[in-house]
């Protein structure tokens, strides 16, 4: 089978509809219809789009029915990508038990399973919109992952020499092998958030949550732990890497939720090393996961 990709984004606004709060339309344009738009040129490798958005009843960061019933973001998508959408080449999804976490890996979960169904798709891109994702880039992916036996590859981004976490695989921007997930069931929901939280010096406690993907890397380690190069992964980009828009409104909901999500995000990844492999040091552990580890 040559390889194909089939792309799970996830897009909400959040509180969009209740207490007058308006869907940004130029964030939309600008970054959620920019992203698809560069996908669909790609259209020999990307053989579906499903944009996830969060509808799930009570939750504060989703959004709310507009008076014709549709949710903001699937209305939009369905005035721009008529024809894609009816074509079933975007696929429009409204997760209703989202959770906690922002990056909700139950939508991730949701997106790849509607993905399967409609595509015949080998590899699942899961891309935040703010990442300039293009065809050439997802076929230097999927050419390196041939050339090096890959059942994962990340892309580096801009600046990702600052923070261990972006050194590793993240759903940001990160290409699965269908058969890989499907090993390990998917992105685990405990990453969604259970209760536990840490304390940050500057933005207090925080969730224990996010992170699904290092997650994902540590279980089919564990699963795999008696086989020799249990996982091979790697990361492309290392002299162009992708420009990455987070430059949010200062002092916006969006813009604390990532910062905060930055902050936590080490700590996090040391947190769950020590529940999959307690016997072992968080240095050891990455030692394990950098010994199959590729870039490009």
């Amino acid at each position: 089978m040559e390889d194909s990709v089939a792309v799970v984004i996830r897009s909400f606004q959040a509180g969009t509809g209740k207490d007058g709060k308006k869907f940004d339309s130029e964030y939309f344009s600008n970054i959620v219809v920019s992203t698809i738009r560069r996908l669909l040129r790609a259209e020999e490798i990307v053989k579906t789009i499903v944009v996830v958005t969060n509808g799930e009843e009570g939750n504060p960061l989703a959004e709310h029915k507009n008076k014709d019933g549709e949710y903001p973001t699937i209305a939009a998508l369905k005035a721009i990508f008529p024809k894609e959408i009816n074509e079933k080449f975007i696929i429009p999804h409204v997760c209703k038990r989202w959770g906690p976490n922002p990056g909700s890996t139950i939508a991730l979960n949701q997106g790849a399973e509607i993905a399967c169904k409609n595509a015949s798709a080998n590899w699942i891109l899961n891309l935040s919109p703010e990442i300039q994702m293009n065809g050439y880039l997802i076929a230097k992916a999927l050419s390196f992952a041939e050339q090096r036996n890959l059942s994962v590859v990340g892309f580096l981004r801009e600046n990702w020499w600052e923070r261990a976490q972006w050194n590793v695989v993240q759903n940001t921007a990160a290409l699965w092998k269908l058969s890989l997930l499907q090993e390990i069931n998917g992105f685990s929901e405990k990453c969604n958030g259970t209760g536990r939280t840490i304390q940050h010096e500057k933005y207090g406690e925080i969730p224990v949550a996010g992170m699904e993907d290092f997650h994902a890397i540590l279980r089919i380690l564990k699963k795999r732990s008696n086989q020799e190069n249990s996982l091979r992964w790697g990361m492309v980009g290392r002299s162009n890497p992708l420009k990455w828009n987070t430059d949010f409104k200062p002092g916006s909901q969006r813009e604390k939720r990532h910062l905060e999500k930055v902050a936590r995000q080490y700590k996090v990844m040391q947190i769950y090393a020590n529940e999959i492999f307690p016997e072992l040091s968080f240095k050891e552990v990455m030692g394990k996961i950098f010994s199959c580890y590729h870039q490009k």
